[in-house]
């Protein structure tokens, strides 16, 4: 029943959003994942389904008679997985180099963005990388450093209605051109519960901001501590945090007062930042609310943080976290996978009455943009690829997730990819709902991840640390609008 309850609200949420939309084209979505699209002007209406859209010739990667050899293709990829991640990433790289005769390597690093940023300006970038951070895709580009998107001769409408225009666009720098390719998403909307202690106690899933805290309130008056919670993770601590501010904003002041704050068409210490601060203020500083206090969370790993939740009995009930914390899960202590089982996932709440469907995702940029490395991105944006991505064998179901890694299963960009190629019923629940999102041009994106990196990858984030450890809004606000470049 909250399984099926999510998903119609989800669906509802897409088509409300796609009526807003001042797009001409006329989308709906059912829950099954078909789609209707029926353009201006058009005669008829046209549905496809993700099955179906597998199999048409053309698509945004290009018809099959454009296809280049990349046989013998020989670099090294980078980006930000590491750990089992990392290892996920490289089992895709295998599998595609095993088929093409390719020869593709990965790095990732927690420190990928400096490191590349290290490596342009000295002359010495890669042949591609894949970025966490799109507000780092311009600044190369007016470098010169890159290769557009339609430079490799990749069809931007097509890309648009695979991947969302807000997505592409976030690649649409000041010379008209895109300069990054969608290649595979996270959600972040979404908060991890103990099941059986909801059960046991007949707690209902919170649709409301009110209802959460509410919630929290009886979890601690029955004796439970409601909340997990982890910022630390090395040079990038406080990214955590920075993921509760923007699903706060984006759903108590509306999408375009969030897309005026991460482009800086308003200040960083707008009053709407400011009430945002407070709104999250009013749970971690709540007595009782997260495990260890407000001020211990900066100290907490984020990887670490599910921890708690596979004590006996269990240290806390929730943690707001997104999709590919599962990856994080298998190494902690206490983990089997009947105590993943466990836990569940809701939406995030509502906040006077709005909805949000917030994520990140890593975007592919090319530095080096040879025939054979265009085909690479119109390759790894396929249905095929991207299935191939999400499952170790391309579409069947592993005994762990993704490329045979337990507890890693990739979610794929590419709306029209076969949902059978991911592993778990919530994996496969959570991917449809980002494809919804796309479908109706709902998606928001991370904003830490679209502003300047001196901000989005600093600032901000240890203004969240601060702001845990009892700065005030007005001043983490202040401090962070002082940095902006």
């Amino acid at each position: 029943m909250r399984r099926a309850k999510w998903l119609l609200l989800l669906v509802v949420f897409a088509m409300v959003v796609a009526a807003c939309s001042s797009d001409s084209d006329d989308t709906t979505t059912t829950a099954a994942g078909d789609t209707t699209t029926t353009a201006a002007g058009d005669t008829g209406d046209t549905t496809t389904t993700a099955a179906d859209a597998s199999n048409t010739t053309t698509t945004a990667a290009g018809s099959d008679a454009d296809m280049v050899d990349v046989t013998g293709t020989e670099f090294t990829l980078l980006g930000l997985p590491v750990g089992d991640e990392g290892k996920a990433m490289e089992g895709f790289l295998n599998a595609y180099n095993a088929e093409k005769g390719t020869n593709i390597t990965f790095t990732g690093s927690d420190d990928m963005e400096s490191q590349l940023r290290i490596r342009v300006e000295g002359g010495d970038p890669p042949e591609m990388a894949a970025l966490a951070q799109p507000g780092s895709i311009c600044p190369y580009a007016e470098q010169g450093a890159l290769t557009s998107v339609e430079d490799m001769g990749i069809d931007i409408a097509q890309l648009e209605d695979t991947f969302g225009k807000f997505w592409v666009d976030l690649g649409l720098c000041a010379d008209g051109l895109h300069d990054g390719i969608p290649w595979f998403p996270n959600f972040k909307s979404i908060v991890f519960d103990h099941e059986p202690t909801f059960v046991e106690q007949g707690y209902a899933i919170p649709e409301t901001w009110e209802d959460m805290m509410a919630l929290s309130q009886q979890m601690v008056d029955d004796g439970f501590t409601p909340w997990c919670f982890g910022f630390e993770s090395g040079g990038a601590t406080g990214w955590a945090g920075t993921d509760w501010l923007e699903d706060i904003i984006a759903r108590q002041s509306g999408g375009d007062v969030y897309a005026q704050w991460f482009k800086h068409e308003i200040p960083f210490n707008d009053p709407a930042v400011i009430a945002a601060f407070d709104k999250f203020g009013e749970l971690i500083f709540s007595e009782g609310f997260v495990l260890g206090g407000a001020e211990n969370i900066a100290g907490v790993s984020v990887t670490d943080s599910p921890g708690p939740l596979f004590n006996d009995p269990p240290g806390c009930l929730m943690l707001k976290q997104g999709s590919f914390a599962r990856n994080w899960m298998v190494d902690l202590t206490g983990y089997t996978p009947e105590k993943a089982a466990e836990l569940k996932v809701f939406p995030f709440p509502t906040i006077d009455g709005n909805a949000g469907a917030m994520g990140g995702g890593d975007t592919l940029i090319v530095f080096n943009g040879t025939p054979e490395n265009a085909q690479l991105v119109k390759d790894w944006i396929s249905p095929d690829w991207q299935c191939t991505l999400a499952s170790f064998d391309g579409g069947g179901v592993s005994p762990y997730g993704g490329h045979g890694v337990e507890g890693v299963e990739r979610l794929p960009a590419n709306r029209f990819t076969d949902l059978n190629c991911l592993n778990t019923e919530e994996n496969q629940f959570i991917a449809q709902a980002v494809w919804d999102a796309m479908a109706a041009n709902g998606f928001v994106f991370d904003a830490s991840d679209l502003m300047p990196p001196a901000v989005g990858q600093g600032t901000f984030w240890t203004g969240m640390v601060d702001f845990t450890r009892g700065v005030s809004s007005q001043e983490v606000a202040d401090a962070i609008e002082s940095s902006w470049p």
